[in-house]
């Protein structure tokens, strides 16, 4: 239950967070016991505790909401700063699930994209080939060379994308300029990275979040539809990004964008009550 009781997100401007799929559940409380909550049991202790951060009980029983894994064709293609601001309407209406990952002091922006695959009823599913153009041996290849420039007594061999990252980064983590080299040869790995995959959703929208990571997350409003964004989402990153540029922090990729409908439950980071 407890993926539930924070907030975990996927993305997609229509589609909510986990606990608004959340229909019924049984809370176990310090105080009156355990408690069986929906709707039509106690629909105000059951809306706060559907997103209750572990501050009413203990979710010890969850029935959701789910659809059935369906196919999901993927397209991730780098942008730049400018193009996001001419597309980004577009982008958000027309995917079903989209991220941004902004890698910092560079114009690079990583747009990761997909949309169901429509199979004919009746007709065998024939996945699409992947349309990357390179080798995963050419995709790191930019982190490759850089890491034994920086550490050559580390060895690349069988390193994926996060744990190069992560090894060209403990170099010197504080250290401004080689965070911007670090950046830039991401940025190419991404660059090389583009092309399109198909496969069932939860393995298209399960992914390698890249090494450790120290996650922090901000939420705010950015208008109450696709058709109606305020486009806060775009100007908050601007200023991010140029507060990173004029007081030289040395900020790793990425930063990732997502996005989500409203929640119905009151204490989610994107309650839409009130």
């Amino acid at each position: 239950g407890g993926f539930t009781q924070v907030g975990a997100h996927g993305t997609g401007a229509a589609i909510p967070p986990l606990d608004d799929t959340v229909v019924s559940m049984k809370l176990v409380t310090p105080g009156k016991g355990t408690l069986e909550l929906s709707d039509a049991k106690d629909p105000e202790t059951f809306r706060l505790a559907r997103c209750g951060v572990g501050a009413l009980g203990v979710a010890s029983e969850i029935t959701m909401q789910c659809v059935k894994a369906h196919l999901l064709l993927e397209h991730t293609w780098v942008t730049t700063h400018a193009e996001i601001e001419l597309k980004h309407d577009d982008w958000l209406r027309d995917h079903q699930h989209i991220r941004y990952m902004w890698v910092p002091h560079t114009d690079v922006v990583v747009v990761v994209g997909s949309n169901p695959l429509v199979v004919p009823e009746g007709q065998p599913y024939v996945a699409p080939p992947p349309t990357s153009v390179f080798t995963q041996e050419k995709k790191v290849e930019p982190m490759v060379t850089l890491l034994k420039e920086l550490a050559p007594a580390i060895d690349p061999a069988g390193l994926g994308f996060g744990e190069l990252r992560d090894a060209l980064l403990a170099v010197a983590p504080l250290d401004l300029a080689h965070v911007k080299r670090v950046n830039a040869a991401e940025g190419e790995f991404w660059k090389r990275n583009a092309g399109t995959r198909c496969d069932w959703s939860d393995q298209i929208l399960g992914f390698d979040c890249g090494g450790e990571q120290h996650v922090y997350e901000v939420a705010f409003r950015t208008g109450d539809s696709v058709g109606t964004n305020t486009r806060a989402d775009l100007r908050y990153m601007k200023e991010l990004l140029a507060m990173i540029e004029e007081e030289g922090i040395p900020a790793p990729a990425p930063i990732e964008q997502r996005w989500s409908s409203g929640s119905g439950s009151p204490m989610s980071p994107v309650s839409n009550r009130g």
